[in-house]
């Protein structure tokens, strides 16, 4: 039953429809990442489970052979297990290109120094996951694409980034339009034939277009859903109903709240953690969704499911709220 609810979400989507996977480090969200790609991959989609999280979990539970390569895991269920350092080194290389054409005295300067200074640079980071979250968006090959995110922290800014660069971009264009029509007046009132046609402009344009187009994508309900995942523990859940909030305030929907890792009462109360699992649920478990949303809880198993068959074996045992 809980799995037809789960699928259920997702029987009115446009293609490719990504779902981010969110929460704290620790909590689960790899392998609930690989058990709703599978999902969907049995109920007869191509699905892709792409992994930001530097922890390389998706690489070790689906026994990936190389980063940054798409495999085929298991009929139509693909996995590739992102590393971003290679897009910090591309994108630090074609920043520190672009800022010796702007300031040639850097030449000076090891190519390779200007690139470990900019790859420090507050937010670059951020930019290198921005980037790879767009080709994942781009990507037109799969009907699903599942998304293990970073931790909490770093999701938040990564998300945060269109929007702002959006921003930016707005007011750069504005200040170049008012340079490209002054220089464009000048020539005139000197008598020289000037086009209005500008470079920096065009770029500008192109990138508030590229922005836009993932901002769209991420907000919509057709080609976004997001899944919060937590462990019925204080800190796990506290950030889980701040990523809800914070999803909320930027638009993307949030469509499925998970509580992993479960004890059952009887275990928990030898253990001692009985009112905290029963608090923290509670809290979870009662959050509010922008809209209709799938609550589901998975039992604490024996052995932890480092495996596919091992994470798929968690769905007969998967029950909704």
């Amino acid at each position: 039953m809980a799995v037809e609810a789960l699928l259920s979400l997702f029987s009115d989507v446009e293609r490719p429809h990504v779902i981010l996977t969110t929460g704290k480090g620790g909590v689960g969200k790899t392998t609930f990442s690989i058990l709703l790609g599978a999902l969907l991959a049995d109920a007869g989609n191509k699905v892709l489970v792409a992994s930001l999280d530097q922890a390389m979990h998706l690489e070790e539970y689906l026994k990936l052979r190389s980063r940054n390569k798409v495999e085929r895991v298991d009929g139509n269920l693909y996995a590739v297990q992102v590393d971003i350092s290679d897009e910090v080194k591309r994108l630090g290389k074609s920043y520190s290109i672009l800022l010796s054409q702007l300031m040639p005295g850097l030449k000076v300067i090891n190519v390779d120094s200007v690139v470990d200074m900019i790859k420090h640079a507050p937010g670059f980071e951020e930019e290198a996951y921005l980037r790879e979250l767009s080709r994942l968006y781009d990507d037109k090959g799969y009907d699903f694409v599942v998304i293990d995110t970073p931790p909490t922290g770093l999701t938040f800014r990564i998300l945060s980034l269109p929007r702002l660069y959006r921003f930016w971009i707005d007011r750069l264009i504005a200040i170049r339009e008012r340079i490209v029509s002054l220089r464009y007046v000048i020539a005139r009132t000197a008598g020289i034939e000037r086009e209005l046609d500008d470079p920096v402009l065009r770029k500008l344009e192109e990138q508030r277009e590229t922005f836009e187009r993932l901002l769209s994508s991420m907000t919509s309900p057709g080609r976004t859903t997001a899944a919060v995942v937590a462990t019925p523990e204080p800190l796990p859940v506290y950030e889980a109903l701040k990523t809800i909030e914070f999803m909320s305030e930027v638009g993307i929907n949030v469509k499925i709240v998970v509580a992993n890792r479960v004890l059952p009462a009887s275990l928990a109360e030898v253990l001692g953690v009985r009112r905290v699992q029963e608090d923290s649920l509670s809290k979870l478990l009662s959050a509010k969704c922008p809209g209709p949303c799938v609550k589901l809880v998975i039992p604490q198993v024996d052995k932890a499911p480092h495996t596919l068959e091992a994470v798929k074996s968690l769905a007969s045992s998967v029950k909704t709220v």
